[in-house]
């Protein structure tokens, strides 16, 4: 399965995101994203709200060291609404295996491949979190191994 790019993921959901004044409370919060207990850098980190949870969901990216940082609105407003979240993670690969750029466009890299597995890169992640009303630190851990470069 050819995965969309990034950039277009992001696009997509700045496209959803409630714009400025929506009386939204958003919360601080810090992230460190894994897979099986190690950093997971340069990965696409979504967070989409549960029923009853206010808002469109947030986006962001994962550093060097696996930390991330959300915004929530075409303004680029930090911080989360509390509730619930299904959370979303993509990392994308060229087919000989090299993780692509967090700008990377998919018509650069067409034989681009998610290299998160299925179902931790769909809508349908059984990832969830809580973000309490006062925020705070919020841990992603991707529980299996990363796919490897493609065999063609």
């Amino acid at each position: 399965m050819i995965a969309t790019s990034r950039m277009v993921v992001l696009v997509s959901i700045f496209g959803l995101i409630s714009g400025c004044g929506d009386g939204l409370n958003r919360v601080p919060i810090t992230g460190l994203l894994t897979a099986q207990g190690i950093p997971l850098a340069g990965a696409s980190v979504q967070m989409f709200p549960a029923a009853g949870t206010p808002g469109e969901g947030a986006i962001g990216l994962s550093d060097s060291n696996g930390k991330f940082q959300v915004i929530s609105s075409r303004q680029s407003d930090t911080g989360v609404p509390p509730g619930k979240y299904t959370v979303r993670v993509s990392l994308l690969m060229d087919r000989n295996g090299t993780i692509l750029p967090a700008d990377a466009i998919q018509a650069d890299f067409p034989n681009a491949v998610e290299s998160i597995p299925s179902p931790y890169c769909t809508a349908n992640s059984p990832i969830e979190v809580t973000i309490a009303q006062t925020g705070g630190e919020v841990k992603i851990d991707i529980p299996v191994k990363l796919l490897s470069k493609s065999k063609k």
